[in-house]
Order: structure tokens, then C-alpha cells, then sequence
């Protein structure tokens, strides 16, 4: 065992360096092919952190952050508080990294962190004495902690030094070859939220349940208006939901819609008790609060959610009332789909298994080599592909520099005249398939073109891996800016793991021998 296995010094303190740190070595473990290949991963993955300088750019942040908050001229930061500042930006950076590497969920990466020596070394949380893991609170502050933008810049630094060479023509980053970001492919595709199937009946159900909730735990801290109990409103729902839930399996036919009218006539009229009440428990909670034990803030939340049923459950029984009694349509993009997630949009995809999907829409671009270089959430509704190029090309060139994307190829869904013209103005490589099937079947003949999009299948498994195994079934965060974020978090944890199993430089057999 070398020295170096026993000592790990911090080579990219933002200011000065720190102390070195003895660290236990990792266990060796043989016999298990699939732990070498983690572990390998992980301890490339380790390199590419700080030869990058991604590493150094999340604490530069940190300490930043810290001095914004805490900085006094007259008591000045002491190095064991910058140390610590330092440390705990690391643990940021590898902990989200590894657990959205793992696929696990923030309880479940604590545990795991806490019985994993290797995760437990690539985290930073290894020590001589007692093993101290972040919990899964801690874990979750610390991902939200690292705002969006300066995720897009981490990533945008690592791509860069990914595709730059040094004087003598060898990668930064110790790669075989520097990454080609010159060709894009673009696509697009539903990020899933998670909500279930936006039934409009159970929109009531789901507003009533949280409703009743939010008044039990007002009724536990002391406050108390007369009113039959709250969880007999739910049970009441519940049991309409069923109803609702076996006459829409009826079949069709008059008997079943005049079943589902008079369910959800009843529905509303729970909906309208349960209203009462909440107004009634949040006029209460306003002129009562000095006499509970709810801080300030706490009773602001619970007054912010009441609000924001009292503002969504009305339309709620409306958008019912117009698609099960009136027998209308309602647009689709003026449905409510969840009352969790408002901003959830229906994204009708047209395919086997997916006719339509739930959710916001995601646009990504691939390199060749398999790197994300840009991944955007849609942030109002769904539009048209045709309309998302030009932005998405705007968004490379502001991240990455004008010598990235001069080529973009899309499926016929991104083509369009004014795209091709755009194109053109940006001295970019229009690969874009034309609608036109004439066009189509020559543009097809150039074997340039043909070898570009029979790469363009790779980017649909890129889409598939991306979304498996990154960003999970769903998109695990609420609200659209946790959703950025995370969106942002998963592209660098993707883009390390690809990097990670790239073939790395030989070293030269002079310098070896």
C-alpha cells in the first residue's frame, strides 16, 4: 500500500490550502467483477472532479455564498470555518452526484452512504474515528443549496475542459481524444411528473384529503372551529371515488353517465362543506395565531396552502362539472392535471405505449460522443418542436462558445423555413430532415447526411438511458424550479458518468519505463 492510498491532500482550495487529511484506505475486494468496475468509475470520476476544476468552482461557490451570509469586516472568517465551508461544498457536489448515480431516493443514499466504505471515500465523509454521513435532510439541503445556474456552469466547465488540448496537443483531462462538440443532435421528449392519471373526480378527492389535513393539524395545535370531524369528509370522498371508480367501468350507455352525474353531483357537494371550513379555519388562524405554538413562518405555510386549494379547487369542480355533466371539452391547455403540480401539461406523443404522457417537455442535445450539452425544461406548456431549435441553439452558444453546434441535426419535427434561414444567418450546418418527401429523399442521397441520422438513433437511446436511469420514472422534485434544478444536477451526473468510461491517455512508454 502506497503513501498515497493513506493521504489525500485538497489540491483546489478556492484561497489556500487546507491540511491534509489521513484517510483509511479502501478495502480490497476480490472475486467481485462488478464492485472493480464501481469502483474504478467512481475513482475516475473522482480524477475528472479536480483535474477539471469542477471541484474548485463548487467551493469557490460556496465560500462565496458563506461570506455573503456570514462575513463581518470586524470578525473575519478563521480557516477552520473556511475548512469547514470547503468540506461541506464537497460533500454537496459528490453526495447528489453519487446518489443520482445510485438511483435511490435521499433516505435510501443515506443508508447507503453510512454502511459503503467506497461511497464513503468518494463522498469525502471517510474518517479515522467516527463515520458522520449526511442525513437525508442534510442531503436534500445540500442539492438545493447549489443553484441552477451555477450547476450549468459546473457542467458547461466540464464539457469544455472535456474537448480542450494543452500545449502539446494531449487532453486537459487525460482523455484519448478531446470531445467533439462541434455536431449536435437534437430531440424532444416528456419528463414525467409525479402525479397519477389526472382523472378529473379525483382532482376533488386529492383536494379534499389535503384540505381536511391541513385542518387536523391546526386542530392539534389548538385551534378549533365547530364541525363534524375532518376525516369523516375524507371518508365520504373515498367512498364516492369508488363509486365513481365502478361506474366508469360500466361499459357505455345512458345508465353509466347518468351514474357518474349523480356521484358527482354528491362530490360537490362535499367539495363546497370542505371549502367553508377551510375559509372559516384560515380567518381563524390569522386572528388566532399569538395563541398557538406555530411560529410566523409555519403558520404563513399553512395559510399559503389553504390559499392555494381555496384558488384551485373551484376550478377544479368546474373543469368536472364541464367534461362529466355538461359533456364538454376542455382544451387541453387549460386543464388542471394535478393540484400539486399546476404545471403539469398533457404531452400527446402519438406512440405505442405513450399515445399520451404527463408532464413538462425536456429538450436535450447530444454530442458524438454521448454528452448532454444542453437540457432545458419547456417552461410554458408544450410547444411546437419546430419553434424550440433556434432557442436551443441560442442557449449552446451563450453556454459553450460560438466553436460549439455548427452542426444541428433534427428529426422532421424541427423543420421549418424559418429555421433553415436561422440556421443559415448562424453559419450552422442545417441537418434538419425536411417535411417534404421529395426533399426528404434528396437530401437522404448525400452519404453524409445518411451517416448523421443513422446516428440520430443513438440520441433516442440517449433520451431512454437519460431518462431511466438519471432522471428516474418521474421527476423527483416539486414545484418547476426544484425541477430545473434537478434536470441540471442529473445532466452533470450523466456527463461525468460518460466521461468516467471514456478510454482515458496511455501514458507515454519513456516517461512509464
Amino acid at each position: 500500500m502506497t503513501a498515497t492510498d493513506l493521504t489525500a491532500i485538497d489540491r483546489h482550495s478556492a484561497d489556500r490550502a487546507v491540511q491534509a487529511k489521513v484517510r483509511l484506505p479502501l478495502p480490497i475486494v476480490v472475486g467481485n467483477r462488478d464492485y472493480r468496475e464501481r469502483e474504478a468509475l467512481l475513482r475516475r470520476m473522482d480524477e475528472l472532479l479536480v483535474t477539471s476544476g469542477v471541484e474548485a468552482l463548487v467551493v469557490k461557490h460556496g465560500i462565496e455564498q458563506d461570506e455573503v451570509k456570514e462575513h463581518q469586516p470586524q470578525r473575519p472568517l478563521t480557516d477552520r470555518h473556511r475548512d469547514a465551508v470547503q468540506t461541506r461544498a464537497r460533500q454537496a457536489l459528490r453526495c447528489t452526484v453519487a446518489r443520482i448515480l445510485s438511483s435511490e431516493s435521499h433516505r435510501q443514499f443515506s443508508a447507503h452512504l453510512a454502511e459503503s466504505p467506497l461511497l464513503q471515500w468518494f463522498c469525502g465523509c471517510d474518517s479515522l474515528s467516527a463515520i458522520q454521513v449526511p442525513s437525508k435532510s442534510t442531503l436534500q439541503r445540500m442539492e438545493a443549496g447549489i443553484p441552477e445556474p451555477v450547476i450549468r456552469r459546473v457542467n458547461a466547465l466540464l464539457l469544455g475542459q472535456a474537448a480542450t488540448i494543452d500545449h502539446h496537443g494531449a487532453s486537459v483531462i487525460g482523455l484519448a481524444e478531446p470531445a467533439d462538440l462541434s455536431t449536435i443532435w437534437i430531440d424532444a421528449t416528456c419528463a414525467k411528473l409525479d402525479i397519477h392519471y389526472p382523472a378529473d373526480w379525483m382532482l376533488l378527492r386529492d383536494g379534499t384529503r389535503s384540505i381536511m389535513r391541513t385542518i387536523l393539524v391546526l386542530r392539534r395545535h389548538g385551534l378549533k372551529h365547530r364541525m363534524p370531524a375532518p376525516e369523516t369528509f375524507i371518508a365520504t370522498m373515498n367512498q364516492h371515488a369508488m363509486a365513481m371508480s365502478g361506474a366508469s367501468r360500466r361499459g357505455r350507455g345512458g345508465d353509466k353517465s347518468r351514474a357518474r352525474k349523480k356521484i358527482l353531483r354528491a362530490m360537490k357537494q362535499v367539495v363546497a362543506k370542505v371549502l367553508r371550513h377551510a375559509r372559516r379555519y384560515r380567518a381563524l388562524l390569522e386572528k388566532c395565531r399569538e395563541t398557538t405554538d406555530l411560529s410566523p413562518a409555519e403558520a404563513k405555510r399553512i395559510t399559503d396552502r389553504l390559499d392555494g386549494f381555496l384558488c384551485a379547487m373551484p376550478a377544479a369542480v368546474k373543469q368536472a362539472h364541464e367534461r362529466i355533466i355538461g359533456e364538454r371539452i376542455v382544451p387541453n391547455h387549460s386543464k388542471i392535471l394535478s393540484l400539486y403540480e399546476p404545471h403539469a401539461k398533457v404531452y400527446v406523443r402519438g406512440k405505442a405505449g405513450a399515445d399520451a404522457e404527463f408532464g413538462l417537455q425536456l429538450v436535450l442535445g447530444e454530442s458524438a460522443d454521448g454528452l448532454i450539452l444542453d437540457s432545458h425544461l419547456v417552461p410554458h406548456g408544450v410547444a411546437s418542436d419546430n419553434t424550440l431549435l433556434v432557442p436551443t441553439i441560442q442557449r449552446l452558444r451563450e453556454t459553450h462558445g460560438p466553436n460549439v453546434a455548427t452542426t444541428a441535426v433534427t428529426d422532421r419535427g424541427f423543420a421549418s423555413a424559418a429555421n433553415s434561414a436561422a440556421l443559415l444567418d448562424l453559419k450552422i450546418h442545417d441537418s434538419t430532415l425536411p417535411r417534404s418527401q421529395q426533399a426528404l429523399t434528396k437530401k437522404l442521397q448525400d452519404p453524409d447526411q445518411r451517416r448523421l441520422h443513422r446516428r440520430r438513433a443513438q440520441t433516442e437511446a440517449r433520451i431512454g438511458i437519460f431518462k431511466a436511469n438519471f432522471l428516474g420514472a418521474h421527476l423527483p422534485t416539486k414545484g418547476f424550479p426544484a425541477q430545473q434544478r434537478f434536470v441540471a444536477w442529473a445532466t452533470l451526473a450523466h456527463n461525468l458518468w460518460v466521461l468516467a468510461r471514456m478510454d482515458v491517455a496511455k501514458a507515454d512508454a519513456a516517461i512509464a519505463a
